[in-house]
C-alpha cells in the first residue's frame, strides 16, 4: 500500500480524494428530499396554525410563556383572535427562528470527519501527526 503512494499516480489519487472529500464535506446541502403536502388556497392557514401549535407544545416555550404569566387558556384565546395574515406571518417567523436544520452539532461533526479523513490520508502517505502541549 505504501509503495502505491510513493508513485506519482498514487499521490495524485490521494490528493484528489482529499480535495473531493473536503469539497463535498464542506459544501452546503442545497435540497432535502421529502414529500410536500398538497394545499389549496384555503388549507394554507390551517397548516400554519398547526405549525404554531406544534411550536407551542415545546416544553421550553411553554415554560417561558408560563414564566411571563400566560396561561394555556389565554394563549388559545389569543390564537383564535389572530387573522389569516397574522397566522401566516407568525408561522413564518417561527419557522425561521426555530428551524432544526444547520445546527452547531452538524457543523462540528462535519469538521471532525474532515480532520479524520485528512489524518487518514497523512498516515497513508507516511507522515506522522503529533499533538503536544
Amino acid at each position: 500500500m505504501r509503495d502505491l503512494l510513493k508513485t506519482r499516480l498514487g499521490r495524485r489519487v490521494a490528493m484528489l480524494m482529499l480535495a473531493l472529500s473536503l469539497v463535498l464535506g464542506l459544501s452546503p446541502r442545497l435540497a432535502f428530499a421529502g414529500f410536500a403536502p398538497t394545499m389549496g388556497p384555503g388549507d394554507h392557514g390551517y397548516s400554519d396554525l398547526d405549525s404554531i401549535r406544534a411550536h407551542l407544545e415545546n416544553k421550553k416555550v411553554q415554560e417561558t410563556l408560563r414564566n411571563l404569566g400566560f396561561s394555556q387558556e389565554e394563549i388559545n384565546d389569543r390564537l383564535s383572535q389572530l387573522s389569516q395574515e397574522e397566522i401566516s406571518q407568525l408561522a413564518g417567523e417561527l419557522d425561521k427562528t426555530l428551524a432544526p436544520g444547520g445546527s452547531a452539532a452538524g457543523i462540528v461533526i462535519g469538521v471532525v470527519v474532515v480532520v479524520l479523513v485528512a489524518l487518514g490520508i497523512l498516515s497513508l502517505v507516511g507522515k506522522r501527526v503529533v499533538v503536544s502541549e
